[in-house]
């Protein structure tokens, strides 16, 4: 295959994925002032601690937000509702393959399986990443 049919790819499974956040995203903002019980806490602050972790485990600084934000980091720093969480130029945040193994292993470290796929995932850059028996 050529790497054109492999961006073509990656470039869907982008827009799918970007598409399902933003349609779980529009769900939640208009009840992110909703206390989510048992934790007493509201979705809006749900939202912010699910992406202070997925910061944390990046490990890159700030690429993701929660549903409210200050407006200097809304888009073009001008609103605080985060529907499609991005950066000062309204893009999405990029991530290395690091870092989003980092977060989907739920470990914060790329070579150490967890999370979602406790057995690493099987393709040959995922794999790449790995120590010796995994």
């Amino acid at each position: 295959m050529s790497w054109c049919v492999y961006i073509q790819f990656l470039a869907s499974l982008l827009g799918v994925d970007a598409g399902q956040e933003a349609i779980i995203r529009a769900l939640l903002y208009p009840v992110r002032e909703k206390l989510v019980l048992p934790y007493d806490i509201t979705v809006a602050e749900f939202t912010d601690r699910i992406s202070e972790y997925r910061n944390k485990l990046g490990k890159a600084g700030l690429k993701d937000e929660g549903l409210v934000v200050p407006t200097f980091l809304g888009a073009e720093g001008k609103v605080e509702g985060n529907i499609i969480a991005g950066n000062e130029n309204s893009t999405f945040y990029a991530r290395t393959l690091q870092e989003a193994l980092r977060i989907v292993y739920g470990t914060g470290n790329e070579s150490v399986p967890g999370g979602f796929f406790p057995n690493g995932l099987n393709g040959r850059l995922p794999r790449s990443f790995l120590g010796p028996g995994n």
